[in-house]
């Protein structure tokens, strides 16, 4: 009886924190797309990271396809994807795996990952796992590579945090691990009060 209560909470909790969160929709520019799994694991990665920092992830096919106020303009560089063998590195600045064009201090919404540098980071651990499990840490790593720009984009702000998906360094552990939220800073930053972010 206490698993369904629970759970029923969980589902009613989820659906008012999805009611009140604002919109952002990101448009996948075309050409070197990811695997399917991969995009479908980032997506799914992406959705609940953003979620808690009071947003809602909507993808479309056209940057003319949407009303929405915010709409952010992604580009994957390079082949996402891990093949064995490449040489590992051990931690890369965020900047190195991803980023997000300035003007005059001013962070817009055109963001863009570095599949080949992530590549390179991410090979070396995942060359013995399985495929689906690799396309799954991929696409998870996508997600909070993305998750980090989008930070940038609707705080409009340069500045990183100390941890969490705002810093400005990721390990492999960051990038492939169980959790990897935002910090209180970053939630403060991009509009959750300290009283939501601490539940």
């Amino acid at each position: 009886m206490f698993a369904r209560l629970l759970a029923a909470f969980c589902l009613y909790t989820l659906a008012v924190v999805s009611a009140c969160a604002s919109e952002v929709v990101v448009y996948l520019r075309p050409g070197s797309l990811p695997q399917t799994r991969t995009l479908e694991v980032m997506k799914q990665e992406l959705a609940p990271l953003m979620l808690s920092a009071g947003y809602q992830v909507e993808w479309r096919e056209s940057p003319h396809d949407t009303d929405a106020s915010s709409l952010v303009v992604l580009e994957l560089r390079g082949t996402c994807a891990a093949p064995a063998g490449a040489i590992p590195l051990q931690a890369l600045d965020a900047k190195d795996l991803a980023s997000s064009a300035t003007s005059a201090g001013a962070v817009l919404p055109f963001s863009s990952i570095n599949c080949d540098g992530l590549t390179r980071m991410l090979a070396p651990a995942l060359s013995a796992e399985a495929p689906a499990r690799r396309d799954f840490l991929y696409g998870r790593a996508m997600a909070r590579l993305m998750a980090h720009e989008l930070y940038h984009i609707l705080a409009n702000t340069r500045d990183h945090e100390r941890s969490g998906i705002a810093k400005p360094h990721f390990s492999l552990a960051d990038l492939t691990g169980e959790s990897l939220d935002f910090d209180r800073g970053a939630l403060t930053k991009l509009g959750i009060s300290a009283e939501t972010a601490s539940q």
